[in-house]
């Protein structure tokens, strides 16, 4: 029984998607790599059921393109290893944002400070955020990058934080909170 495909294309491919940070159209895959679009699909289909088994680590991921992640349930263990591609601070906007979203750039500028322009732009460049002007400011919200890029949907992420904050403040005192008002 001859195999369906080219075990150096299903390598190669492979490396492609584990490599890059971001997910990859198909279109930037056959660039890439340097394999016909119309062979790119079935080698996609052999690395689905590859890495569908619940003995490998990783996942390909298809939300805005393909990447190669790790699962879901071995983050915890593993996320100490991965170089952070994002600052604390953009980090921390994109946070608010998410949590918060529609929020005035305005009200993120009272928490963090005139650096938000500069972490602003830069999440805009990457293409986590988008701002819609509204008066003497902007509203800001999270993209389908964001969701892409960390592998979850932000509902689901905002439920954590909920669970962690409604944790944390029964483990506290109450003290006073900085409020950001959506908009």
């Amino acid at each position: 029984m001859t195999s369906q495909y080219d075990p150096q294309k299903l390598a190669l491919l492979e490396a492609v998607l584990f490599s890059t940070s971001k997910p990859l159209k198909i279109e930037e895959i056959a660039k890439i790599s340097k394999i016909r679009k119309d062979q790119i699909e079935p080698l996609l289909k052999e690395l689905r059921k590859k890495y569908a088994s619940p003995d490998s680590g990783l996942r390909l991921f298809d939300i805005g393109g393909y990447r190669l992640m790790v699962k879901q349930e071995f983050l915890d263990k593993v996320s100490s290893l991965a170089k952070a591609d994002l600052s604390k601070g953009l980090l921390r906007v994109l946070s608010l944002i998410a949590y918060h979203e529609p929020v005035k750039q305005s009200d993120i500028v009272k928490v963090i400070g005139n650096r938000t322009y500069e972490y602003m732009k830069e999440l805009e460049d990457l293409g986590f955020v988008k701002s819609e002007r509204k008066g003497r400011t902007k509203i800001l919200r999270t993209t389908p990058q964001f969701e892409t890029y960390f592998g979850t949907k932000k509902e689901e992420l905002k439920k954590l934080a909920k669970k962690a904050e409604e944790n944390k403040s029964q483990e506290e005192q109450p003290r006073e909170e900085i409020s950001v008002e959506p908009s």
